[in-house]
């Protein structure tokens, strides 16, 4: 009988480590379409949900085709900037491809608050590539999850900028005002 437990335990070890294995290779980027097929997929798809505030729409469509894949934009309200990102579409396999929003941060960017706002970018615009190439409604809650990662990811660094900024802004303004020396 504890042989028989052993076997089990043994043979269910193995199978959860292929499972895992397998999951560990899977990429969300990568979908069954010709790089034209998800080029002509994204040209043709758009978004548009509401804002949180429920004042408006928040947008997203393309404006058409690109050297890297597909140029989409979104807009926030009428009012708001229009904010642009380049979908690489990039032909790994025949009928394969990966497809990811690059929308122009610069990693080496000094400012750990502006590096985050350009990370921040990205969520809504994945989701929005997400979405079309895997047939499915646009899901806010998907790229909210993605927006606090990033947002965690960075609040420490953030915070030590936003003091050291405060720090040396008081530093200046102690300076600059004789009654204070």
């Amino acid at each position: 009988m504890l042989a028989k437990v052993i076997f089990a335990l043994g043979t269910l070890g193995v199978a959860g480590g292929y499972v895992a294995y397998e999951a560990s290779k899977f990429d969300p980027s990568v979908y069954p379409y010709s790089r034209q097929q998800a080029q002509a997929m994204l040209v043709a798809a758009k978004t548009a949900i509401p804002r949180r505030d429920n004042n408006g729409q928040i947008e997203i469509w393309s404006t058409g085709p690109s050297n890297k894949g597909v140029m989409l934009n979104m807009r926030y309200s009428s009012k708001a900037p229009l904010i642009k990102c380049d979908v690489a579409i990039t032909e790994i396999a025949p009928n394969q491809v990966r497809a990811t929003p690059d929308c122009g941060g610069d990693p080496k960017t000094e400012s750990v608050i502006a590096r985050t706002g350009e990370e921040l970018r990205v969520p809504m615009f994945a989701e929005h590539v997400e979405a079309t190439l895997n047939n499915r409604a646009f899901d806010r809650a998907r790229a909210a999850q993605k927006e606090v990662a990033i947002t965690f990811k960075n609040l420490n660094a953030m915070q030590n900028e936003a003091l050291e900024s405060y720090a040396e802004a008081q530093r200046m303004q102690y300076e600059l005002d004789p009654k204070k020396r």
